[in-house]
């Protein structure tokens, strides 16, 4: 004999399906990235990826680098990155050397010097700390540090801050964000969020390479989608001018 499902159980099946369904769209960028580049010209295309092709990130990949260990997986549409494994934790623990891989990690080998860098990504769980989470470009050489209090771009090693802002990450929230690095001028900007610029010798710096990296928090789970790199090109004409008034930018 069939079962009959009361009017009552029927609405919680159809509220619980609604709910399953919102979670799965959820982990898709909620919307397009449309920030273009303000500071220079794009030059050619370094890397352009939507994830929509499963894969996972393992030793030798063409494109990326699974940092400390840590687990990256496109899947669904998106690249998702978690921390490294119990063991590998406790083998690293037990060598006294650190880098237990507790926050996603993910690198970008052979990233031009001068580039444009344009994604979507959100971070669900983890701890904050002094230094993650964070994008640089070169290890330690120019960064930004989202903090508990606001956002720093950082040089030298994270010795010397250039530009500050009150921005604050939140957590389980997409955002999609710009990069732009020539010389010794650094742009972050966020779709319907801040500018944060800085100019110092520190950005321009020689280095033994300037590849992109991404570091989730502490123990969290951090989610990518739609990322281009461009080799930067000229700075634009109008650059003086726009520089001079940052906050105009996201108005462009």
């Amino acid at each position: 004999m069939a079962t009959k499902i009361r009017p009552m159980k029927m609405q919680i099946l159809v509220l619980s399906l609604v709910i399953i369904s919102l979670a799965c769209v959820s982990a898709y960028a909620d919307e397009p990235n449309q920030l273009t580049p303000i500071m220079v010209q794009p030059g050619d295309i370094h890397l352009s990826m939507n994830f929509d092709k499963d894969f996972v990130v393992k030793r030798g990949h063409k494109f990326f680098a699974a940092g400390q260990g840590t687990n990256w997986e496109a899947k669904d549409g998106v690249l998702v990155g978690t921390q490294s494994t119990p063991e590998y934790q406790a083998k690293k623990k037990a060598s006294g050397k650190g880098h237990l891989g507790t926050a996603p990690r993910l690198q970008f080998p052979n990233t031009p010097k001068d580039v444009i860098v344009k994604y979507s990504f959100k971070i669900v769980g983890g701890n904050k700390t002094k230094l993650l989470p964070m994008i640089e470009a070169g290890h330690h050489l120019r960064r930004i540090y989202f903090g508990a209090k606001g956002s720093t771009l950082l040089v030298d090693h994270e010795k010397t801050s250039i530009a500050e802002s009150d921005f604050v990450l939140q957590p389980n929230q997409w955002y999609h964000v710009m990069l732009e690095i020539k010389d010794n001028d650094f742009l972050v900007r966020f779709q319907d969020g801040p500018t944060i610029y800085g100019n110092h010798p520190g950005v321009g710096a020689d280095f033994a390479d300037y590849n992109l990296g991404i570091t989730a928090t502490n123990k969290g789970t951090m989610y990518i989608d739609n990322m281009t790199i461009w080799h930067a090109g000229d700075v634009v004409s109008d650059w003086k001018d726009t520089k001079a008034k940052p906050a105009s930018a996201e108005a462009r």
